[in-house]
């Protein structure tokens, strides 16, 4: 018998998988069962019951997920300051409890009973497992343990499971069940496992990176039946879908890599929100000496310029030929995911340095309140840096956050001016791509060298925000470009910024 028992204050070990044999699903777990274990178990939330009754919130996490020859050992630590945390322990050193494994629905797999794929997205302390052999012996009637949330919870006699020592059969395991939780829980709570109605498979061997191929196979076919099944987590209102997470954070660290968001440092954060407020302070609170007795110095920073960033939706459409789509050896994933990496990269380094702010996010240039004017239309000349370099307060010139952002040919033209050592040091040695110790951003988004032209930016990144919505949506649509033999693909991937400090930026406009 694999009893789940008491080994700490709040902490419980016990059996919560059995390979073999039938549970009163009908289902059986064999050791070939994929259980989504690409990813660690520990740190799963732990639930009653799976939150269907009484108890909705967290209980606990699982601390360590043993596998043998014969099933699952689990360990886990219960939040001791949960509110029922105490009335489970009384339930577990009663023997009431047992262990049962909640799947996410839209992913399981069966064939003729026997479990393919049951991807573990929770653990639940319940006295209704579907599975027998994880549950504990009812160790007396005289047990005397009860939990407050389950008073008021309907009773369903589906599922009962709690074996006790005298029992031989399945009516004598349910007779047992209905005393035991009548007398140790008040009247048994609703629930079992949670149910996993048939979806349909992109695949036909359970793979664990079921979302990946899910997305291959829609963007080439167009499956929306498949695509509802196992790609998504859901839908945008442009009726996309969103790509699954490993798919979304390749994208992602390949764009930063291609963008200036991967070199140099700017505040970064993610929302689910249309807008987000991000404080900004006009007048600095400042420090004060003041005697040992005396009242303390009150400086009240103004925040006059804070900022509310809104998220705006940035697409991309791309054209693919149904032949393109229907080459089962071409590596489309990586082909459409390297593209729109590339483009959002663009439009990132665009947004950050020029975007106007109107329908769009505000770029540096749009915020900037320091500028230099340049001696020429036309060129750029040592004091023309220099003079810029010292337009920002010296509390914003910190080494790795401050940094100079201009078009690759006017880096190339700064790098051929000469002079005197003491004046300007175009190119120091070992990297052309700084200038008087500072990094350079070279983006085709800034203005080449010409009249009223706004050329160079110098100043602290770290003052302009980025947010970003934390997703990307896909949508097709093999209509549009039919006659062409062409399937139409969008991508779109929302975000927004702003200058929190105007003043730690300066500009250099041509004259």
């Amino acid at each position: 018998m694999n009893a789940v028992k008491a080994i700490g204050d709040y902490t419980l070990k016990g059996r919560g998988i059995v390979y073999g044999g039938q549970d009163l699903a009908g289902d059986t777990f064999t050791r070939d069962t994929d259980l989504g274990d690409t990813r660690s178990f520990v740190g799963m939330p732990v639930y009653y019951d799976h939150s269907l009754g009484g108890i909705k919130s967290q209980i606990g996490t699982v601390k360590a997920w043993t596998p043998d020859d014969e099933g699952i050992d689990v360990e886990i630590e219960l939040d001791r300051r949960h509110k029922y945390a105490k009335e489970v322990m009384k339930l577990v050193n009663s023997g009431a409890l047992g262990l049962s494994t909640g799947a996410l629905s839209h992913l399981v797999v069966r064939e003729a009973g026997e479990l393919k794929r049951w991807v573990v997205g929770e653990i639940s302390l319940t006295p209704t497992p579907a599975e027998p052999r994880t549950v504990t012996e009812v160790k007396s009637e005289e047990s005397t343990a009860s939990s407050h949330a389950d008073a008021t919870l309907e009773p369903d006699d589906t599922h009962q499971t709690i074996i006790s020592k005298e029992s031989d059969t399945m009516s004598d395991i349910k007779d047992a069940v209905k005393q035991a939780i009548s007398e140790l829980a008040g009247e048994p709570v609703q629930g079992g496992v949670i149910a996993a109605p048939s979806t349909k498979s992109v695949t036909t061997r359970g793979f664990s990176n079921e979302p990946t191929e899910a997305l291959k196979h829609w963007i080439r076919t167009g499956d929306h039946v498949a695509a509802k099944a196992t790609l998504v987590e859901g839908t945008n209102n442009n009726g996309g879908y969103l790509v699954p997470k490993d798919f979304y954070d390749r994208i992602i660290a390949r764009r930063d890599e291609l963008s200036l968001l991967s070199q140099v440092q700017l505040m970064r954060l993610t929302t689910s929100r249309r807008q987000i407020d991000v404080p900004a302070v006009d007048t600095q609170s400042s420090s004060a000496y003041v005697a040992e007795s005396g009242a303390a110095n009150f400086s009240e920073p103004d925040f006059a310029n804070t900022k509310v960033i809104t998220i705006y939706r940035n697409n991309i459409s791309m054209k693919m030929s149904n032949e393109l789509l229907n080459d089962q050896a071409a590596n489309l994933e990586q082909f459409v995911g390297e593209h729109i990496a590339a483009r959002f990269a663009v439009a990132v380094n665009d947004q950050i340095l020029t975007g106007s702010g109107t329908n769009e996010a505000y770029g540096i240039l749009a915020r900037a309140t320091q500028s230099e004017t340049a001696a020429s239309a036309t060129t750029i000349d040592a004091s023309d840096i220099i003079n810029l370099e010292h337009k920002i307060p010296s509390q914003y010139a910190t080494t790795g956050q401050t940094a100079w952002a201009m078009k690759n040919s006017t880096l190339g033209y700064i790098r051929g001016i000469t002079g005197n050592w003491f004046q300007f040091q175009p190119t120091p040695a070992g990297n052309g791509r700084d200038i008087r110790g500072y990094p350079v951003i070279v983006s085709d988004s800034m203005a080449a060298i010409a009249t009223t032209n706004k050329t160079v930016i110098f100043g602290n990144f770290m003052y302009y925000c980025f947010v970003e919505n934390g997703s990307i949506e896909i949508s097709r649509n093999p209509y549009l470009y039919q006659a062409n033999n062409q399937t139409a693909i969008f991508a779109d991937y929302r975000f927004g910024g702003d200058v929190i400090q105007p003043e730690a930026f300066a500009y250099l406009v041509q004259a």
